[in-house]
């Protein structure tokens, strides 16, 4: 396999926080689905990884898209959708 053609560990595992998000996602989705104390608890541990699994997504795909060169439209385009699903976490998480 060629060198250039891999995949850097940064992009990699800014990918991997995606799956990280939506457990975040599916928490608040069954916070709001329950009644009771412990949906607040729920809404705002589903609040705290989703959100810092888009945020270490962001930078590490900024931080890819700074180093590598080969994969800089990936970690842009990576980076765009990890700003545009926390923008849409946080008008959420404000009308919820």
């Amino acid at each position: 396999m060629a060198q250039g053609l891999t995949i850097p560990w940064l992009l990699r595992i800014a990918i991997g926080s995606i799956p990280v998000f939506v457990i975040g996602a599916v928490m608040i989705a069954w916070a709001c689905m329950s009644t009771g104390w412990e949906t607040l608890g729920r809404f705002a541990w589903g609040l705290v990884i989703a959100g810092a699994a888009l945020i270490a997504s962001t930078l590490l795909s900024f931080t890819c898209a700074v180093f590598h060169r080969r994969w800089r439209r990936l970690s842009l385009a990576l980076m765009s959708a990890s700003v545009l699903l926390f923008l849409v976490l946080l008008v959420f998480a404000k009308f919820a």
